[in-house]
């Protein structure tokens, strides 16, 4: 496969687990350096950053500060509290201010903060979460840049085991006929008294404070620590009652405040 930082957007269908092995080994034989970037017809980009044929970070889509969020409150949980407090000659540096979700994971590595395991599962796990979304579209276009953006390597992720998590991931949620609906939607109450009517008080207590609109589907997993296929597919009778909804919502401001 060519490299070329003015490579042609390729499109591919159905582009499902054995496609996406196909192109990343693709990638992984000519130990490409580089940014594998896709695109959707809803207009989102997600770039993976390679080096030598092997993920080191990926980012993008619709919700990429929610993710990072998530992922390191999921898997480090301290370092979320630290970010206030960052040194200012710190994040105003242009790569920090470019990069800041990898170049923060990387100063944090070198103060001892977080273990290079911590960052492997964090990192690994937003992958995860890029590559569940880029299979629900099913239709993507792709292009290589032939550039090294990031500043350093910290941990080398293999693609094959990736795919096969998210792949599983994409046929449990499918297999719960939630194929239509989406992890980044927020679930908010429609009618609240006759949800209440349909619930335990417990329950309709616990949907009032929860589907508050703020809180994506993968928020919630996180937050109550349940599965998201399962929260999701508990959901199903009320959403077709149409008691709750699924809505779209942007993301959360960068928890950095760069100075100009």
């Amino acid at each position: 496969m060519t490299e070329s930082s003015n490579a042609p957007k390729i499109p591919i269908r159905e582009f499902i687990g054995t496609r996406q092995t196909t192109l990343f080994q693709s990638l992984k034989q000519p130990q490409f350096t580089g940014e594998l970037i896709f695109g959707s017809s809803r207009g989102e980009e997600w770039i993976f950053y390679f080096y030598l044929g092997r993920i080191i970070f990926a980012t993008g889509g619709r919700h990429p500060v929610r993710r990072w969020m998530r992922n390191v409150a999921r898997f480090a949980p301290i370092l979320i509290t630290q970010i206030s407090s960052l040194d200012e000659s710190i994040i105003n540096q242009k790569s920090f201010r470019q990069f800041w979700e990898y170049e923060l994971l990387s100063y944090w590595l070198k103060q001892e903060e977080v273990t290079r395991q911590q960052l492997s599962l964090i990192i690994k796990n937003i992958i995860i979460e890029i590559l569940f979304d880029i299979t629900q579209r099913m239709e993507v276009v792709f292009q290589l840049r032939n550039n090294q953006s990031l500043s350093s390597q910290l941990v080398f992720i293999d693609p094959d085991q990736v795919i096969v998590e998210a792949w599983q991931s994409w046929q449990s949620w499918q297999n719960a006929k939630l194929a239509d609906r989406f992890p980044n939607q927020c679930p908010i109450i429609r009618q609240y008294d006759k949800l209440q009517e349909k619930t335990s008080p417990k329950t309709y207590q616990i949907m009032s404070k929860l589907f508050n609109g703020k809180n994506t589907l993968r928020d919630l997993s996180l937050q109550i620590n349940q599965d998201l296929t399962q929260i999701t597919r508990s959901m199903l009778p009320y959403i077709q009652l149409g008691l709750v909804d699924l809505i779209d919502v942007p993301d959360i401001p960068c928890p950095i405040n760069f100075t100009d």
